[in-house]
């Protein structure tokens, strides 16, 4: 009867076996390396059919960007009448942002309500004269275009970021009852729409 052979392995002698083999480390070649330029070019959108939907809630191609925050006037206390004006700084802007060279617009302003309110009171006064850039959009009859594209058209001057500076404004209003008061603050506001015509129409 033949003897059974007995194979043992060590754990040791793996484990140690495990520590021998070599660790190797990637390295570029000297003097193999190229380079590919990207450029990327923005077209304009000249397919003849605007792709400007005035349905869709979510347009991207004409947009209103930014107005204006605020516009600041003090007065000293008039007898029914007053007339101010407000020089503002280069941060007022009105801004669209246009992607199709040969798109007209235009930004229509309007005083909401055509009026101002005293405070916190039910005290309105009406708005006789509002300019924006010595533009009226209050008085009956103004058009009230206060931003549009160029003239003569180009990628530089209507495509982009479109800013138009927001220099002066004025405000005409009476108080016929004298209802005003030193220290009264009042409140208006002024709404802005953008059109994909020049007319605003």
């Amino acid at each position: 009867m033949k003897a059974k052979k007995i194979v043992s392995i060590s754990l040791l002698s793996m484990t140690v076996l495990g520590l021998g083999a070599a660790t190797t480390h990637a390295a570029p070649l000297v003097g193999q390396e190229k380079e590919t330029k990207t450029q990327v070019t923005i077209q304009d959108e000249v397919d003849p059919t605007d792709p400007l939907d005035p349905t869709d809630p979510d347009q991207k191609h004409l947009t209103l960007e930014k107005v204006p925050a605020n516009y600041d006037f003090t007065s000293k206390l008039q007898n029914k009448n007053y007339a101010l004006s407000a020089v503002l700084d280069s941060e007022n802007t009105i801004e669209v942002f246009n992607d199709r060279v040969s798109r007209e617009w235009s930004v229509k302003a309007n005083v909401k309500g055509d009026e101002i309110t005293v405070g916190e009171s039910a005290n309105k006064l009406p708005i006789t004269s509002f300019k924006i850039n010595d533009i009226e959009i209050a008085k009956t009859g103004a058009n009230g275009i206060v931003a549009k594209n160029a003239e003569g058209m180009t990628a530089e001057n209507n495509t982009g970021s479109l800013k138009t500076a927001v220099n002066k404004v004025n405000i005409d209003f009476s108080d016929a009852s004298n209802v005003l008061k030193v220290n009264d603050k009042i409140n208006g506001t002024i709404q802005y729409k953008l059109y994909n015509t020049a007319t605003a129409e």
